[in-house]
């Protein structure tokens, strides 16, 4: 009979402080406040950042802003269209990779810019691993959606590979078959609502550091 009590008391007594630690939390913070507490998750995604290239933030940007935040870093117009599009030489930027970006606009506002980037060799590798040390690991953009950890490897991967950013925007990575390799800056929504070919905006200073330019 001793030995059982001795076993007993023990287990009662824990039980007793984990009934009375309960009620103590209940009565300090309420019901209400324990079902949040329970429903809470235990971590959340950070938001999403805003995209920027040249230093400024691309969404809702001004033509005349952009081409002088591009300019400032070291990429000229070379052309400037009557539908609004403006080509720039990216190469003098000092980014590896980039050579020609076009900028896409919708009434001023910014809607593209896109980058053909060389699509093989060392220049390539060293711009995939700027932008996975920039953004971190791309999602694939074709098929299933996934994370590819592999994107800044060796060898050039083909497919789509993408980031996506607050307010609707989205950075897109393209190594095709066929035809030229591209880097995408987009805001989709404004995108989405264009007919075919438009040319866009950009807002605030460019900045020198090498980030600031891809």
């Amino acid at each position: 009979m001793s030995s059982l009590l001795s076993t007993l008391v023990p287990v009662c007594r824990a039980n007793l402080r984990r009934t009375l630690g309960c009620w103590l939390m209940l009565t300090l913070i309420g019901p209400s406040g324990f079902a949040a507490a329970q429903a809470q998750p235990a971590s959340q995604a950070p938001a999403a950042s805003e995209l920027t290239l040249y230093g400024l933030r691309l969404k809702d940007a001004s033509a005349e802003d952009f081409i002088a935040a591009a300019s400032a870093a070291g990429a000229p117009v070379q052309t400037r269209r009557a539908d609004g599009t403006v080509v720039f030489d990216a190469r003098a930027a000092g980014v590896p990779a980039l050579q020609q970006l076009t900028l896409s606009t919708d009434k001023s506002a910014f809607v593209s810019a896109r980058f053909v980037i060389k699509p093989y060799g060392q220049d390539n590798e060293a711009l995939r691993q700027l932008l996975v040390k920039k953004y971190g690991v791309p999602f694939t953009a074709d098929g299933a959606r996934r994370p590819f950890p592999n994107f800044a490897g060796r060898f050039a991967p083909r497919g789509s590979f993408d980031w996506d950013f607050a307010g609707g925007m989205k950075l897109v990575y393209r190594q095709p078959a066929l035809g030229d390799s591209t880097l995408s800056y987009t805001d989709v929504e404004r995108a989405q609502r264009l007919p075919p070919a438009a040319t866009a905006p950009l807002p605030d200073r460019a900045g020198s550091a090498l980030e600031n330019r891809f």
